[in-house]
C-alpha cells in the first residue's frame, strides 16, 4: 500500500499522544516508517529470519503475510471492540428512555397517594386541636383559682415581714443620726482650731511679701532716677536741634505767609479786573444798541439823514473796545492761571510744614531715646511716644533690623566698615571675609542694642534678590551720593519698592564726597519731599551711625499706612510682610494684580479655540483649560530633575533645565507668549542686550535648545542656578559636584567627594560658599573659590533634600529616614543644629518652603515616599524671627513609594501643591482655607511622573516622567471669544 494509506489504516492502532506527534510530520514516508516502527513494538511484531517483516519503499509500504495479519487482526480486534461499544450505548439509551416513562408513572401514583394521606392526617390533626383547647381552657380555669388562693396568702405574710423589719430600721436610723450629729460638733471644733492658725500664719506671711515688694519697688525707682537723670543729660543736645528745627519752621511760615497775601492781593486784582470786564461789556452793549438805532435811521429817508462821518466814528470806537476786551480777558485768564499756581504752591508748603512738624517731634527724640537704650523703661516709653497715634501691623517674621541698599559706588560698604571698626570691631574679620559677597549678614553689637544689619551689593543683575529681602526687613537705608545726581534717581526707584513692600524707608544722603570738595550735584529739598511722599524719614550725613541711631529710636515694626492695602486679601487688611515680599518679587511681571475670577492653577498665558471652549463646557473641571502645549524629548533615560532660571533677565524667554539619568543635562529656551508678554512693564528689563534670541526659532515651536552639558557619568540627583543665574550647579551619584556655564555650556569647577553626592545649596547671605549631602549622611560646607572644606557637619543618616527658608537664616534637611533636621546659619560659613523632627517611616525626596500668605503661616510641602505628601506649619518666634517648632498641617495621598519624587508651589488663587506620582498622575491639591485640600489631576504621561516645576510668572508647569518625556503646561485663555 502507499504511505497514506498505511498512514490513514493503522493509526488508529496507536495511542493518541503518538498521533498527535507524528501528524507535524509533512513527509509522508518519514511518517509511516515512525509509525510501523511504534506498532513493531507495540504489537510485538516478529522479526524473520532472513529479510524483514516490512519495508518502507520511496511510495509503497510493503508487508510479509505475518505482519500484515497481525496488523489486520490488531485492526479487526479494534473494530470488534469499538462495535460492541456502540451497541451497548444504544441498548443504555433505550432501556434509558423506558425507564424514565415508567419514573413518570410511578411518580403520579405516590402523588395521589399521598395527596390522599395528607388528607387524613389533616382530619386527624384538627381534631387532636380541637380537644387540646378544650383541656386547656379548664385547667386554666383550675389553675387561676388555686393562683388566687396562694396569692393572698402571700400577701398577709409579707406584710407581717414587712413591719417586723420596718421597725427594727427605724431604731438604728435613730442611733446613726444622733452619732452622726456627735460627730459633726467635734470636726466642727477642730477645723475652727485649724482655721485660727492659719489665719495668723496667712497674717505674718503677707507682712513678709509686702515687705520684700516694697524692697524691691524701692530699688526699681533708684533705678529709673538713674535713667531719668541720664534721659534729662540727653535732653539738651535734643533741644538745640528742635531749635534748630523750630528756626526752619519759622522759615516756612513766613513763606507760608507771604504766599497768602500774594494769593489775596491776586485774588483783589482778579476781581478789580472782572467788574472792570462787566462795565465794559455793558458799555460796549450800549453802543452796539446804538450803532444798530443809527443805522435804522440810515435806511429809513423819510425819518432824517445821519451824516456818514458819524456813523464811521461810531464802529471805529466800536473796535477799539472790542480789542481792549480782547486784551482784558487774556489778561485775567493769565491772572487765573497765576492764582492757581500760587495756590498749588501754597498747599505744597502747607503739606511740608505739616511733615517737617513731624520729623522735627520724632528726631527730637532721638538723643533721649539712645541714653538708655531701646530696651530700658525710657527708651521704650520714648520710643512709644513716638510711635503714638500710627497703628502698627500684626506680628511678623521680618528678622533684618536694616538693610542697606543702594547704587554701585555710593560707599555703602566703607560706611558699615567704619560703624563697625567705632562700634564693634570684633566683626571686622568677618565683615572683610565677606565684604565681597553680593549680601553680606552682619550682627553688630550698638551700645546695649544687637542689631541685626544686611549689606546688599548695588550689582544690577542682583537688584531682584534685593527686592526680595524688603518685606524681610523692619528699615530699609536707602543711600545715595551728594555728589551724584544718578544714584539719587536710582535710589528714588528703590524708595518706591521699599514703600510697597511695607518696610520703613530713610533715604540717607553720604556726604564723604562733598566734604572732601566735591560740589553737590543733588537736590536735598527734593530728596526729602520724595521721602515724605512715601512716608519715610530723609537725613543727610557722613557716618551711618547716624542714621541707625534715628532707627533705634524710632523702633522696628513698620507703620501699617506704608505700603497700601492688600486688594486679594479678606477683608481688605493690611499685608504682612511675607506677602508684601512675594508682590515685591511679582512687580517685576507687570506689577498688576492677578485677575480676581477663580482660574485654578496657572494664569492663562495661551489663547484659546473656539473647538477647545465648546469642548470645555462639558466639562465642569477647574483645570479643564490647563493642557499640554508641547513634549519634549532629548533621550528615553529618565529625568531626574527640572527647574526653570533666568527670568528676570530676558523679556522673550526664560531656560528650563533638564537632568537625567544617563548624566546629560540639557537647557532649553522657552519663548513666552503674547499673554506672558504682555504682563511684563518696560521697567522689568532695563538692562537686556543680548538680542541673538530675541526671536523663537522658525518652526514656530517657541522652545529651542540653549545649551548641553556632558560630563557627568552617573544619573544627576539635584540641579539649581546660582544666585545671578549665570551657572548651573549639578550633583550627581558619581561622587561630584559640578559648576557649569550656562550661555557656553562649559564646565567650569568640579568638585569631588568620597560617596554620590544626592543634594546641595548656596548659602543664601554667601553665594560663596554652598553645602552638600553625602550618602554617608555628612554635610559639608566647601569654599566655591579655593574648594576649601570650611564645616563637617554628622547627621544621623542620609540627607536627601535641602531647603532653606525665606529668611535665609534657617536650613530644612529631609532625611533617608523621614525625618527633617533644622540647622541655623550662625554666620555665613557655620551651621549649627537647632531641632529634629520625625515626620514619617519613608524617606524625605523633596522639600519646598511656602512663605506666608493669606492669613496662613509659613510652609513646608514635603514629599515622602510613604506615599504621602505633607503641609508642615512653620512656627517663628519668640524670639521673633527664629525658627522654633514645625508641625504637621494635613498629609494628603500621592502615589509614592520607590521613586525620588519632586513636587513645587503655584502662588495662583490661595496656593496650590503639584506634586509628581507613580500612577502617571500629575497630583494638584487645593491649600486655600475651606478647600479641605481638595485633590484634581493632570493626565497625560504613561509612565510614573517624578519631576514637576513652575515658572517665577505662574503661567508655565512642566512634568517630566521615567521615559524622559517633558510635557509643557499652559491653561487657556477665551476671554476673546464671543459667548455663544
Amino acid at each position: 500500500i502507499n504511505h497514506q494509506e498505511c498512514w490513514d489504516d493503522y493509526k488508529v492502532l496507536c495511542t493518541p499522544q503518538v498521533v498527535a506527534g507524528l501528524k507535524h510530520i509533512d513527509e509522508a514516508k518519514i511518517r509511516a516508517q515512525k509509525l510501523l516502527d511504534y506498532l513493531t513494538a507495540e504489537l510485538s511484531i516478529p522479526k524473520l529470519a532472513h529479510g524483514l517483516s516490512w519495508a518502507v519503499g520511496k511510495s509503497m509500504v510493503f508487508f510479509k503475510l505475518q505482519a500484515f495479519e497481525r496488523l489486520k487482526f490488531a485492526r479487526l480486534e479494534l473494530l470488534i471492540k469499538s462495535t460492541t461499544l456502540i451497541q451497548a450505548c444504544w441498548r443504555r439509551k433505550v432501556k434509558m428512555r423506558m425507564y424514565k416513562a415508567i419514573q413518570i408513572c410511578t411518580r403520579h401514583a405516590q402523588a395521589l397517594l399521598r395527596l390522599k394521606q395528607a388528607r387524613m392526617d389533616l382530619n386527624r390533626k384538627r381534631q387532636l386541636t380541637a380537644a387540646t383547647k378544650i383541656q386547656s381552657q379548664v385547667r386554666a380555669h383550675l389553675q387561676r383559682r388555686q393562683y388566687r388562693r396562694s396569692f393572698r396568702l402571700i400577701v398577709r405574710l409579707q406584710a407581717w415581714r414587712k413591719g417586723i423589719i420596718g421597725r427594727r430600721q427605724a431604731k438604728d436610723y435613730r442611733l446613726n443620726f444622733c452619732a452622726s450629729k456627735i460627730q459633726r460638733q467635734w470636726k466642727r471644733l477642730l477645723d475652727q482650731r485649724i482655721y485660727d492658725k492659719l489665719k495668723k500664719a496667712i497674717y505674718i506671711a503677707q507682712e513678709r511679701l509686702r515687705l520684700r515688694m516694697a524692697k524691691q519697688q524701692m530699688q526699681k525707682l533708684k533705678k529709673e532716677a538713674k535713667e531719668v537723670g541720664a534721659l534729662m543729660a540727653k535732653s539738651h543736645k535734643a533741644a538745640e536741634q528742635a531749635n534748630e528745627l523750630r528756626k526752619r519752621n519759622d522759615e516756612l511760615e513766613a513763606v507760608q505767609l507771604q504766599l497768602q497775601s500774594e494769593k489775596k492781593s491776586l485774588q483783589a486784582k482778579v476781581k478789580h479786573l472782572e467788574d472792570t470786564l462787566k462795565d465794559m461789556q455793558q458799555s460796549l452793549d450800549e453802543a452796539k444798541v446804538k450803532a444798530d438805532e443809527a443805522a435804522q435811521l440810515a435806511s429809513d429817508q423819510t425819518r432824517m439823514i445821519i451824516e456818514t462821518e458819524t456813523l464811521t466814528k461810531m464802529q471805529e470806537q466800536i473796535e477799539e473796545r472790542d480789542a481792549e476786551l480782547a486784551k482784558l480777558r487774556a489778561e485775567l485768564d493769565e491772572l487765573r492761571a497765576s492764582q492757581k499756581q500760587g495756590s498749588d504752591r501754597l498747599h505744597e508748603a502747607e503739606a511740608r510744614y505739616q511733615q517737617l512738624l513731624k520729623s522735627t517731634a520724632m528726631q527730637s527724640t532721638v538723643g533721649m531715646t539712645m541714653g538708655v537704650g531701646v530696651g530700658g523703661g525710657g527708651g521704650a516709653a520714648a520710643a512709644a511716644a513716638v510711635r503714638a497715634g500710627a497703628p502698627r501691623a500684626g506680628r511678623t517674621n521680618r528678622n533684618v533690623n536694616i538693610q542697606l541698599v543702594g547704587y554701585v559706588g555710593v560707599g555703602k560698604t566703607s560706611l558699615l566698615e567704619q560703624l563697625i571698626r567705632e562700634y564693634d570691631p570684633a566683626q571686622l574679620a568677618k565683615f572683610m571675609e565677606q565684604r565681597s559677597n553680593l549680601m553680606s549678614h552682619h550682627q553688630i553689637q550698638i551700645e546695649d542694642q544687637l542689631l541685626k544689619l544686611l549689606d546688599c551689593s548695588g550689582n544690577l543683575r542682583a537688584q531682584h534678590l534685593v527686592k526680595e529681602w524688603f518685606g524681610r526687613s523692619n528699615w530699609v537705608i536707602v543711600m545715595y551720593d551728594m555728589a551724584d545726581r544718578k544714584t539719587l534717581e536710582y535710589a528714588m526707584e528703590l524708595t518706591k519698592e521699599v514703600y510697597a513692600s511695607g518696610a520703613r524707608v530713610l533715604l540717607f544722603g553720604n556726604r564723604w564726597a562733598v566734604d572732601s570738595g566735591r560740589p553737590v550735584d543733588v537736590d536735598v529739598m527734593a530728596a526729602k519731599d520724595w521721602a515724605v511722599r512715601y512716608e519715610g524719614m530723609a537725613m543727610e550725613s557722613a557716618r551711618l551711625i547716624d542714621a541707625v541711631k534715628v532707627v533705634i529710636s524710632v523702633g522696628d515694626e513698620p507703620e501699617e499706612g506704608a505700603g497700601g492695602l492688600d486688594p486679594m486679601s479678606p477683608d481688605m487688611n493690611r499685608r504682612s510682610s511675607i506677602s508684601a515680599a512675594i508682590d515685591s518679587v511679582k512687580s517685576w511681571f507687570g506689577g498688576a494684580e492677578r485677575g480676581r475670577g477663580n482660574y485654578g492653577v496657572l494664569r492663562p498665558s495661551l489663547k484659546g479655540t473656539k473647538s477647545m471652549k465648546q469642548a470645555r463646557t462639558t466639562q465642569n473641571d477647574v483645570n479643564a483649560d490647563l493642557r499640554p502645549v508641547q513634549e519634549l524629548q532629548d533621550s528615553e533615560s529618565a529625568v531626574t530633575c527640572i527647574c526653570f532660571g533666568q527670568e528676570r533677565l530676558h523679556r522673550a524667554y526664560i531656560l528650563l533645565a533638564t537632568a537625567s539619568k544617563d548624566g546629560t543635562v540639557v537647557i532649553y529656551r522657552c519663548y513666552r507668549t503674547e499673554m506672558e508678554i504682555a504682563m511684563l512693564t518696560d521697567q522689568d528689563f532695563p538692562h537686556e542686550e543680548d538680542i541673538s534670541y530675541s526671536s523663537p526659532p522658525a518652526d514656530h515651536s517657541n522652545i529651542a535648545v540653549h545649551s548641553r552639558l556632558v560630563g557627568h557619568s552617573r544619573a544627576i540627583t539635584s540641579i539649581f542656578f546660582n544666585l545671578l543665574e549665570d551657572q548651573l550647579v549639578t550633583t550627581s551619584i558619581d561622587k561630584s559636584v559640578r559648576f557649569w556655564g550656562i550661555d557656553s555650556g562649559e564646565m567650569l569647577k568640579v568638585f569631588t567627594d568620597s560617596s554620590p553626592v544626592p543634594v546641595a545649596t548656596f548659602l543664601p547671605f554667601n553665594p560663596q560658599v554652598f553645602v552638600a549631602a553625602n550618602s554617608n549622611a555628612v554635610l559639608r560646607l566647601v569654599n566655591v573659590q579655593n574648594g576649601m572644606v570650611l564645616q563637617k557637619l554628622k547627621v544621623e543618616t542620609e540627607v536627601r533634600a535641602l531647603k532653606f527658608d525665606d529668611t535665609g537664616l534657617f536650613l530644612l534637611a529631609g532625611t533617608k529616614s523621614g525625618s527633617i533636621h533644622v540647622l541655623e546659619a550662625s554666620d555665613s560659613c557655620t551651621l549649627k543644629f537647632k531641632f529634629k523632627v520625625q515626620l514619617a517611616r519613608g524617606g524625605v525626596t523633596c522639600i519646598t518652603f511656602v512663605p506666608a500668605s493669606y492669613s496662613q503661616p509659613p510652609c513646608l510641602l514635603v514629599n515622602t515616599s510613604d506615599s504621602s505628601a505633607t503641609i508642615i506649619d512653620c512656627t517663628y518666634g519668640p524670639p521673633a524671627g527664629v525658627l522654633t517648632n514645625l508641625s504637621v498641617r494635613s498629609r494628603v495621598r500621592v502615589a509614592h513609594s520607590l521613586l525620588p519624587l519632586k513636587c513645587c508651589y503655584s502662588p495662583s488663587g490661595q496656593g496650590y501643591l503639584i506634586s509628581g506620582s507613580e500612577d502617571k498622575e500629575v497630583y494638584i491639591y487645593s491649600l486655600a482655607k475651606g478647600s479641605n485640600y481638595k485633590m484634581q489631576y493632570l493626565r497625560h504621561h504613561q509612565v510614573p511622573v517624578v519631576a514637576v516645576a513652575v515658572n517665577l510668572q505662574d503661567t508655565l508647569l512642566a512634568s517630566a516622567d521615567s521615559l524622559g518625556r517633558i510635557v509643557l503646561w499652559r491653561r487657556m485663555d477665551f476671554s476673546h471669544l464671543p459667548d455663544s
